[in-house]
């Protein structure tokens, strides 16, 4: 059926599916409120399952996974009706509500749009606890095509990717931090595109060749086009972390299940993409390859859309620590309803769960709480290689250690957000925001020498200006409590005269410095901003003039 019979065909029988729509929740209502309207629930069930019939038909994929899963839910629902059935009933009545008006926006315009009976889908099968679709369920791309003009040259053997990829990162986890604690979303955002296009450049990635440079494009649309930070979107971000993860094993044997999942996030990612509105050259070589129609089809239009379609300007983010919860509570209701036998897949998922919790709060630097997740961790990994089934102490184990987890969450979370925000925020006075804003301008600047310099066969002219514009920056920098940083400069200016302008630099030593620049300009930037920049900023910074002292044999 073509795209436009579709829309014709919806069009011609509107008036009787509204009609059906209505009938249904009419009987929904009776069933509700009538003990005696015996058969309601049935009467509902067979219009809806009438028109998921009709909605496959023609193609509307939306609608039909929408109404095959009331149909599914009231199946399940008892008769009469149960008061424990009340917020299901709920949604499966707003539910209709939605599709009625999505009905009229497809009469009002020449296309379908199935993303936007995504969330509605999604918050029905919440109320009946059903597994929530991915929000790429509507999207269909190559995420798989081969790059043909991709240079390969500079990637690197096994044993150096696994370096350079723990390097990055700590590069990545740096902005991710920044993005968590909500300080300086867009300097983060910014570090971990560069180190994403560095792993892309150097490392690639086995398990999916496009990830990195995919997973770039989607956050430059984070960055400046349009996409909304969420917590569903914060845990791809958490998954990404992971997958970089998996290059600094010194093992290299194929992982096929880690392929799978790195394959599905690729895929997700690309989705996002497709919704930026962003114009930078990453993006557009993205659409290009991947030939992603344009559609006019951005999160922004798509957002407002939604609005209008459900008649509310409410606010759908929820907090991350709110989604952290709700995992938890999944993982604790397996604890006591699974055995958790040798070998089997409950035990490999508890596994792989208690491990993404252990990289989130890692990156969250809640340090106490990472150190015995850390051990819960170790403790069914170990019951995982020596096959055996898990123990009831160490079930008890990492049930106690989720409820501490849960109850500092839940204390965080009643304390109220600004509370929260408050912790990261540092008053500086008008002299302390100037010290910043000139010292990393002064830091972007030699950091705009040197990709000169690697562009213009290395003339050491163009870095002769480098260490009085690192002089300035620190001579700026006095009035700030940040005698660490402004020492580390310092050791830097002296590198920069012993070696820098001196003799032609090697690519692997201009990284490295570039880096380190990096995490100082990211480091000015988030203090600019009235926040506390992570201590791991600096850590970053300090350990990669060590590695290039080392490099340098200084």
């Amino acid at each position: 059926m073509s795209y436009q019979d579709q829309i014709s065909s919806v069009a011609m029988i509107s008036e009787l599916i509204r009609e059906s729509i209505q009938a249904s929740i009419k009987a929904l209502e009776a069933y509700h409120t009538d003990e005696s309207a015996t058969g309601s629930r049935k009467t509902a069930w067979s219009g809806i399952y009438q028109l998921n019939r009709v909605f496959t038909f023609i193609e509307l994929q939306a609608a039909s996974l929408m109404t095959r899963d009331i149909c599914n839910i009231l199946k399940n629902m008892s008769d009469p009706f149960n008061s424990e059935d009340e917020e299901r009933l709920e949604a499966i009545i707003y539910s209709l509500t939605l599709l009625e008006r999505y009905i009229d926006f497809i009469c009002n315009k020449p296309f379908d749009l199935p993303q936007l009976l995504f969330t509605p889908i999604n918050d029905l099968r919440a109320s009946a606890h059903i597994e929530l679709f991915p929000e790429s369920s509507f999207f269909k791309a190559n995420h798989r095509k081969v790059r043909d003009d991709f240079d390969a040259s500079e990637r690197m053997d096994d044993y150096d990717v696994v370096k350079t990829s723990r390097r990055l990162r700590q590069m990545y986890q740096m902005g991710l931090i920044e993005i968590l604690r909500k300080t300086n979303i867009s300097g983060g955002l910014a570090m971990m595109v560069r180190a994403l296009k560095k792993l892309d450049r150097q490392c690639g990635c086995p398990s999916a060749p496009n990830l990195w440079w995919i997973a770039s494009g989607a956050i430059e649309g984070f960055n400046n086009g349009g996409l909304l930070l969420n917590p569903t979107r914060i845990k791809l971000l958490s998954r990404l972390d992971l997958q970089m993860r998996e290059l600094g094993q010194v093992n290299h044997n194929i992982n096929y299940k880690n392929r799978e999942k790195a394959e599905q996030l690729s895929f997700e990612l690309l989705y996002l993409v497709s919704l930026s509105d962003a114009d930078d050259a990453v993006t557009e070589s993205l659409r290009q390859h991947f030939e992603l129609p344009n559609l006019g089809l951005t999160e922004r239009n798509l957002a407002q859309e939604f609005l209008l379609l459900k008649g509310l300007n409410e606010d759908d983010y929820a907090s991350l620590f709110e989604t952290i919860l709700n995992d938890i509570l999944q993982v604790q209701t397996d604890l006591i309803a699974e055995e958790y036998r040798s070998g089997s897949e409950e035990l490999r998922q508890l596994f792989h769960q208690l491990k993404q919790l252990h990289s989130l709060f890692s990156v969250l630097e809640y340090e106490s709480l990472e150190i015995q997740l850390k051990e819960a961790v170790e403790r069914v990994e170990l019951t995982l290689n020596k096959e055996n089934n898990l123990k009831d102490n160490d079930r008890q184990f990492v049930s106690d250690i989720l409820a501490k987890i849960e109850s500092y969450l839940a204390d965080k979370r009643n304390r109220g957000q600004a509370s929260q925000t408050q912790l990261n925020r540092n008053a500086l006075s008008n002299e302390q925001i100037e010290a910043c804003n000139y010292g990393r301008k002064q830091i972007h600047q030699v950091i705009n020498q040197i990709e000169n310099y690697s562009k213009q066969d290395h003339d050491p002219e163009l870095l002769h200006s480098m260490p009085a514009s690192l002089e300035r920056a620190v001579d700026k920098m006095q009035v700030l409590d940040s005698k660490d940083m402004i020492e580390l400069i310092k050791e830097l200016i002296d590198l920069s005269k012993q070696y820098f302008l001196k003799q032609p630099a090697t690519m692997q030593a201009l990284e490295l410095l570039a880096d380190i620049l990096c995490s100082i300009e990211f480091y000015l930037e988030t203090m600019e901003s009235n926040h506390i920049p992570s201590n791991k900023i600096f850590q970053f910074a300090d350990e990669n003039l060590a590695r290039l002292k080392a490099y340098l044999n200084l």
